[in-house]
């Protein structure tokens, strides 16, 4: 997992290097992204079939594209409630629930951003204590001792510009620089995944061989209102999708937990608000406890046990690095 200034506040007095946050927070990432058994070694939550002598990840991680301000039903706090009768009304399965999600991303105001705009995704992550998050970057989270921190991330359209807060300060990368490398997906394929069968062919053949899976985009792009409608009803399709019985509270709100069990124990769950249905975080849970064999020796899941679990505050396309709105 990595970068952000979220990995500095309030913890150890010797700041972690921003490589190794990196390390930390895309190994938790790529425990939702990929249903592989946890490791420590880092990885993406973009499948990347990049050459072992490809110049490994630097800095923010910190995935965006985008346009104009992204509508009324943007995932956020203050997301309104849609104007119009839901499908349905009280959804019992996931496939209702997903298609309510649909509907009302379709409500969304969008403009195609230019080439040269941000896509700007704020979120807040609960997160161990720095020095254990290094040690244990597929660890569950702390009871009492993990906090919320801000994570604030830029991406350009293009895919060449891409930038992340740390400690306060803004730090930006591009592509080939220092020998940084970014996967990203690029934004001609994200703007073609406008139905269930077109993300699923994305998924047999990416473009430019970078694939992230639906609930990568969903979480980390700000995505047209066509192709946010498409990944929720692909989604609905998936076997094995459920909805979490069990309340979930977000930032205030009650929220509704749907998803999927991966590794025979976790729960990865996307997070939708209970009454307009907009994406406003996922998380990952336990559903029943676990020996597991990772790199650094036997350890142990528990049932209840959280592993990662992130509020979406905002998401729109802005003009420059460092813009909010």
């Amino acid at each position: 997992m990595d970068e952000i200034s979220i990995l500095h506040e309030t913890f150890d007095p010797a700041e972690p290097s921003l490589d190794a946050e990196q390390r930390a927070r895309h190994a938790l990432q790529n425990r939702i992204a990929n249903p592989a058994p946890a490791r420590r070694r880092p990885s993406w939550w973009l499948s990347i079939p990049v050459a072992a002598t490809a110049a490994a990840v630097v800095t923010v991680l910190a995935i965006g594209n985008g346009s104009s301000p992204v509508p009324p039903s943007a995932i956020g706090p203050s997301s309104a409630a849609p104007a119009k009768a839901l499908p349905y009304l009280k959804p019992v399965s996931a496939a209702q629930v997903l298609e309510n999600a649909a509907w009302t991303a379709e409500q969304e105001i969008w403009v195609d951003p230019a080439p040269t705009q941000f896509m700007y995704v704020e979120t807040l992550e609960m997160r161990n204590q720095p020095g254990y998050e290094q040690e244990h970057p597929n660890g569950s989270l702390l009871p009492g001792k993990a906090q919320y921190r801000t994570v604030q991330e830029w991406n350009r359209i293009d895919g060449y510009v891409w930038a992340g807060k740390h400690n306060g300060k803004l730090e930006v990368s591009h592509q080939g620089e220092n020998n940084g490398y970014r996967a990203f997906v690029p934004w001609s394929q994200v703007v073609k995944l406008t139905s269930p069968a077109a993300i699923d062919a994305y998924l047999k053949n990416p473009e430019g061989g970078v694939m992230a899976e639906p609930w990568a985009l969903a979480g980390q792009y700000v995505l047209p209102p066509d192709v946010k409608a498409a990944i929720f009803r692909y989604l609905a399709q998936q076997p094995g999708m459920k909805v979490n019985p069990d309340a979930v509270n977000l930032d205030g709100r009650p929220a509704i937990g749907l998803g999927e069990v991966i590794e025979g124990y976790l729960s990865r769950e996307l997070l939708f608000d209970k009454d307009t249905y907009s994406l406003i975080g996922d998380r990952m849970v336990a559903v029943k406890d676990k020996v597991r064999k990772a790199d650094d020796g036997t350890t142990y899941a528990h049932k209840g046990d959280l592993f990662r679990q992130v509020i979406y505050r905002k998401m729109a396309i802005v003009d420059n690095a460092g813009d909010t709105d």
